[in-house]
């Protein structure tokens, strides 16, 4: 399969705005992953996300963040170096993450798929990811199809 890149310049556009057009004779599973590829694509997803805990604003590297739990008003932050407890919108924190990395896997639950070393299938018919440092989260069967296609399967 070859690919072609070409740039069109469209003073139409707003300044902002950039729009990608994907051709081919069909859409097969290799087009489709190019395609969801570049809808994750985020222009400017933050390295270092500031984030407050109960007595100080702490900056915390992205990489670093393996799994974010929610747990009653909270929400657990765990990373490689240890783990943070913040008050924040499950939602509101994943919009400033903007990273297509970060993958909610249950209404209470988002893992970063690069720290992710296996999917098993757990007692309750769900799934259960296994993280980077044995952690393991639980993954919903509502939400493992997403998964499932970020992980491109």
């Amino acid at each position: 399969m070859s690919v072609d890149i070409r740039f069109e310049e469209d003073k139409s556009l707003k300044a902002d705005a950039i729009d990608v057009l994907v051709t081919s004779q069909l859409l097969s599973p290799t087009v489709q992953q190019l395609m969801d590829y570049i809808g994750h694509y985020q222009l400017e997803a933050p390295a270092i996300l500031p984030i407050k805990t109960s007595d100080r604003i702490e900056m915390l590297k992205v990489d670093d963040l393996v799994s974010i739990d929610v747990e009653g008003t909270s929400l657990i932050l765990d990373t490689l170096k240890g783990r943070h407890i913040i008050t924040e919108r499950l939602y509101k924190f994943q919009e400033r993450l903007n990273n297509p990395d970060f993958v909610q896997v249950s209404r209470h639950g988002i893992i970063n798929i690069q720290h992710l070393e296996a999917l098993e299938a757990s007692f309750s018919g769900n799934m259960l990811a296994i993280l980077t440092g044995k952690r393991k989260v639980d993954v919903s069967r509502r939400y493992l199809k997403n998964l499932e296609k970020r992980l491109g399967l």
